[in-house]
């Protein structure tokens, strides 16, 4: 059942004024779920590997996302090498953006 217009009115008000008690999907209510230290990354290529893969498998799940593609393509060139292609097709169109 969607909440009644009294009730949104009340919520924006109270939001805008910092109290998000009545909020359902508020970042600020993120923000008070997060941890409140995160540790270190001790390995940082280790930590974009496992994001490349976690990437790679949520796109073969849902292939028509192109944030998802996006961001397996960004996270994978990423990783290269600075001398490494991964192929030579996407080599030139690199090529022809730097000209």
């Amino acid at each position: 059942m969607a909440d009644s217009g009294a009730l949104r009115v009340r919520r924006s008000r109270a939001h805008a004024a910092g109290d998000h008690s009545l909020c359902k999907r508020c970042a600020a209510l993120r923000l008070a779920a997060a941890p409140e230290e995160t540790p270190p990354v001790e390995d940082p290529v280790a930590e974009m590997r496992r994001l490349a893969a976690r990437v790679v498998v949520a796109h073969e799940k849902d292939p028509g996302n192109a944030n998802l593609a996006r961001e397996a393509r960004m996270t994978l060139q990423a990783l290269m090498g600075p001398g490494e292609t991964v192929d030579g097709e996407l080599a030139e169109m690199f090529a022809a953006f730097r000209r």
